[in-house]
């Protein structure tokens, strides 16, 4: 997300973060991920001296549903009030709403910003994978078509081969990722390093009540950090993420210890509240 607060992008880090279900017993190939809605609590948990922002708080709520076999749905809204530290606090709302395809073939987005109530920015759209490239039809902010490469992942393939990567023991990653945001023409590629998996029996902290959930017990879990770059950007040179995302990355797709790193300042989002949505099963 190039700006949390001009952009939906943050969000869709978060979209991948999460994700959907699949019956165990007739699931193909590949991770099998819960079905739930989750509740983030934010707060400011660092900041430089030169920082702008004095104090945020704010909650993400999150909801995934569907399967490999008839594709995921899910629905992303966060709302964050900045306080700088000069000047009249602004309120932020993310609101998000996609659907993708369970062979990773078309990804259907609706993304909005309103800042202090009125909308700042928006994208709607239909992406389909056609084998040499993706083609994108945007019906907001403007009707326009849009070609991608090929080897872009939309979020919940992304995050899927994150878990993927984790389980094969591999460190070390580079994937492009298509969201839609920023008037969905904004390709990211994504540096993802994975760290060694948690062994300790339980690592919950207090403000993660959340934590101890029954949807999280007994799953393998994995630090993990993904700086986003604007991939037009990083193919001129530029070598600047335009933020990072670190997390606690479960086997079934559920995150936590959430931390959005801005470079000035940083947020982080303590998971609050899980429950499982019901399954849907392949046939």
């Amino acid at each position: 997300m190039s700006s949390l607060w001009s952009s939906r992008s943050l969000l869709a880090s978060v979209v991948f973060l999460l994700a959907g279900v699949c019956a165990a017993d007739a699931a193909p190939a590949g991770p099998v991920f819960a079905g739930h809605r989750a509740v983030y609590e934010m707060r400011l948990a660092d900041r430089t001296d030169r920082s702008e922002v004095a104090a945020a708080s704010g909650r993400l709520v999150y909801e995934f549903s569907g399967s490999v076999c008839e594709g995921w749905a899910s629905r992303f809204r966060m709302v964050t009030r900045l306080d700088p530290t000069e000047g009249a606090s602004r309120l932020t709302d993310l609101r998000t709403t996609n659907f993708e395809a369970g062979d990773g073939k078309s990804f259907d987005f609706v993304n909005e910003t309103r800042l202090d109530g009125a909308v700042t920015e928006e994208s709607k759209g239909h992406a389909v994978r056609d084998g040499e490239s993706i083609r994108v039809h945007l019906d907001r902010p403007e009707e326009k078509d849009v070609v991608l490469p090929a080897a872009v992942r939309f979020p919940t393939a992304h995050m899927r081969e994150i878990v993927a990567l984790a389980e094969a023991g591999k460190s070390f990653a580079e994937i492009d990722l298509y969201d839609g945001s920023d008037r969905g023409e904004k390709t990211y590629r994504t540096s993802i390093a994975i760290g060694r998996e948690a062994s300790e029996p339980d690592d919950a902290e207090p403000d993660e009540p959340a934590a101890r959930s029954d949807l999280l017990a007994g799953h393998r879990r994995w630090p993990v950090e993904i700086a986003f770059f604007d991939l037009a950007a990083k193919s001129a040179g530029e070598a600047t993420p335009d933020y990072q995302l670190r997390f606690l990355l479960y086997d079934n797709g559920v995150s936590r210890r959430m931390r959005f790193d801005y470079g000035s300042f940083v947020l982080r989002a303590d998971l609050s509240s899980l429950e499982a949505l019901p399954a849907a099963s392949c046939p």
